[in-house]
């Protein structure tokens, strides 16, 4: 998929359009990953829907270094207006859907619908939970070396290819998906910042009001590190129009695990169709 740069608030940003129909941003995890993520497990929505994909701030082939949710939100804003687009449809993963939410929040208007997964929450407090929990699935040893890859990293050694074998089996319900991952480049000093904004002023809470009502899909992997039953307790209760589909044989990473019903559970939330349930 080829893409263009365009700017935005005074910044490169790289972005790839694709296919015609209702609009849909795809908004990549991380902090600090890529668009690469997406595909090309999600590009035959372009049969169907515009795509549009981008790499966010200081990410991938995008230019800029100010990392913070409000800085994403207008980047976000700046591509619907460049775009020429009235309403969008979001698909957050991940981070993602932190930026998805929080951008509704403050631009409801321009929502058509919401597709979740790998959702981390509505609160700081869910942003915590995730890390702790992941940190407990790690164990003490394999904290320490998560600490000790993490030091060197600082100083100059490249422990990257260390720290993936480390962390992503915890991702996945089976190691055996990661033969099918891309190395996508990454971008710690966004991973950094954008983390600590999280767990800092993540909170939408106060305004709820916004979002409450817009139609949302949250399919979350039955293994994700935060589960279906986290989301059913922690994050349906204040969404009156979600919907939580578990996606099995998955873990936090759904979209490697389990395209196929990720593209089957998008095009029927699209079309307006019910979607069935998975989840009691």
């Amino acid at each position: 998929m080829k893409g263009k740069h365009i700017t935005i608030n005074g910044k490169s940003i790289y972005v790839c359009v694709k296919g015609e129909g209702d609009p849909i941003i795809f908004l990549h995890g991380g902090p600090g990953g890529s668009l690469d993520y997406f595909l090309p497990n999600m590009d035959p929505l372009a049969e169907d829907y515009q795509m549009i994909l981008y790499d966010q701030t200081g990410c991938g082939k995008s230019g800029g270094d100010t990392y913070s949710i409000e800085e994403e939100i207008h980047t976000l804003e700046g591509i619907r207006k460049a775009l020429n687009l009235e309403k969008v449809t979001l698909f957050g993963e991940s981070w993602g859907s932190i930026l998805a939410l929080s951008y509704a929040a403050k631009y409801p208007s321009h929502i058509h619908k919401i597709i979740l997964t790998a959702a981390i929450g509505l609160s700081s407090k869910d942003y915590v939970t995730f890390k702790k929990v992941f940190l407990q699935k790690l164990g003490p040893y394999k904290k320490m070396l998560l600490g000790y890859f993490s030091l060197s990293s600082i100083f100059g050694v490249d422990v990257s290819r260390r720290l993936d074998n480390l962390i992503d089996p915890y991702y996945v319900y089976s190691v055996e998906t990661l033969k099918n991952k891309k190395e996508i480049p990454f971008n710690k000093e966004a991973l950094h910042n954008i983390g600590r904004d999280i767990e800092q002023n993540y909170n939408l809470f106060p305004l709820l009001s916004q979002i409450e009502s817009l139609p949302i899909l949250i399919a979350q992997g039955a293994f994700d590190i935060l589960p279906p039953a986290y989301i059913q307790e922690n994050v349906l209760p204040y969404l009156k129009s979600a919907e939580l589909v578990e996606v099995k044989e998955s873990g936090h990473w759904t979209i490697l695990e389990q395209p196929e019903e990720m593209l089957a559970l998008t095009r029927s939330f699209m079309s307006g169709g019910k979607v069935e349930s998975r989840w009691i």
